[in-house]
């Protein structure tokens, strides 16, 4: 898959410093980027709260069952 990005002209230095990363560590420049992306969604993953719902009463299943012949 292909993914082209618009890189303002004041935001150019960010692509010569990748550049520059990507000959320094030997890796390709997209698998930089895409463990940055990784790394900043896994970051930003929103923590889901608890919630008690009050005591809950379990039914029996016959009792269910029963309910729904009687309709």
């Amino acid at each position: 898959m292909q993914l082209n990005v618009y890189v303002p002209k004041d935001k150019a230095h960010l692509l010569e410093r990748l550049r520059q990363r990507s000959q320094k560590t030997g890796r390709p420049q997209n698998e930089l980027l895409l463990e940055a992306v990784q790394q900043y969604l896994t970051a930003r993953q929103p923590v889901l709260g608890g919630f008690h719902l009050g005591e809950v009463r379990l039914g029996r299943r016959a009792d269910l069952y029963e309910r729904r012949l009687r309709r």
